[in-house]
C-alpha cells in the first residue's frame, strides 16, 4: 500500500500501481484537491481496517483480490467508483456478452466447444490470457470477417455529463495492440453505453467493437479500463470526487 497525502479531505483508495500512467495522474490531481490517495496492490487482499478507513474505493484492475475488495467495501458501506455487482457481471466472458446483448449490442455467438471453421479462443475470466485465433481455451466464438481493428469506446460519468472517447487500435488477435487513431462515436453505441452504466451502477467502462459487412459486433466489455491515450483524466478526477457526495 502506497499513497500520496493531500491537506485533509477524503481518503481515496485505488487498486493499481502508484506509477500507473493514467491513475497516478488522477491520484496526483485528487491530492492537489486536498484528498489523501492510497494505492493498493490489485493482486493482494486489502485488510478490513484499511477498507473501513476509505471514503471511496476505485477498482482499477480486475483481479480476484481487487474484485473481492469491491465486494467487501460495499458490504461495509464504503462507496465504490465502479460497483462490485457491475464488475462481477463483466469479469466472466459469457456473462459480459449477455450484458452487452441486453442493452442492444450485437454480440458473437459463444460456445464451450470450438465451432467448425476458424474461431477465437478466449479465457473464462477477464484476467485470463489474451484471445487467440484457432487456439484452445474455455470459451469459443466464430472468427468474424472484420478488419483487424478494434473500435475501443471509453466512457466516464462525472455525475453530470458522460465523457466518451473512441480509439481505433490494432486487434490483439494479430499482435500487440497499437493505437492508430480515433473515431466518431456511433449514436446507438453511445446509448448502449449509457444503459450499461445505469444498469451496472458504474462510473466508467470500456467496450470494444469490430465492424463487419453485417454491421457492428461488441466483443469485449472492460469494467476497469486503463483509459490510456483517451485524454479523460479530468473527467476521471471529477467522477471519483463526485462519488464522495
Amino acid at each position: 500500500m502506497r499513497g500520496r497525502h493531500g491537506d485533509g479531505g477524503a481518503r481515496i483508495g485505488i487498486t493499481c500501481p502508484p506509477d500507473h500512467p493514467v491513475f497516478s495522474v488522477v491520484g496526483d490531481r485528487l491530492a492537489d484537491r486536498g484528498h489523501e490517495v492510497v494505492y493498493f496492490d490489485p493482486t493482494t487482499d486489502i485488510p478490513p481496517a484499511d477498507l473501513a478507513a476509505l471514503s471511496v474505493l476505485v477498482g482499477k484492475r480486475t483481479r480476484p483480490a481487487s474484485v473481492r475488495a469491491l465486494v467487501a467495501a460495499e458490504r461495509r458501506g464504503v462507496p465504490t467508483w465502479n460497483s462490485a455487482t457491475g464488475v462481477m457481471a463483466c469479469i466472466a466472458h459469457l456473462t459480459q456478452l449477455c450484458v452487452l446483448s441486453g442493452v442492444g449490442f450485437t454480440v458473437p455467438e459463444a460456445t464451450l466447444d470450438p465451432p467448425g471453421g476458424d474461431h477465437v479462443a478466449k479465457g473464462r475470466y477477464h484476467w485470463d490470457s489474451s484471445p487467440t485465433v484457432n487456439g484452445r481455451a474455455d470459451v469459443y466464438e466464430p472468427l468474424l470477417a472484420a478488419d483487424p481493428v478494434d473500435y475501443k469506446y471509453y466512457a466516464v460519468d462525472d455525475g453530470t455529463d458522460l465523457h466518451l472517447e473512441v480509439l481505433r487500435a490494432t486487434s490483439k488477435l494479430y499482435g500487440d495492440k497499437e493505437v492508430i487513431g480515433t473515431a466518431d462515436p456511433e449514436p446507438a453505441h453511445v446509448e448502449g453505453i449509457r444503459a450499461l452504466l445505469a444498469r451496472l451502477g458504474m462510473r466508467g467502462l470500456g467496450v470494444d467493437l469490430v465492424r463487419t459487412e453485417d454491421g457492428w459486433y461488441a466483443v469485449d466489455l472492460n469494467p476497469c479500463p486503463s483509459f490510456a491515450h483517451t485524454g479523460l483524466v479530468d473527467a476521471l478526477v471529477d467522477s471519483v470526487e463526485d462519488c464522495l457526495g
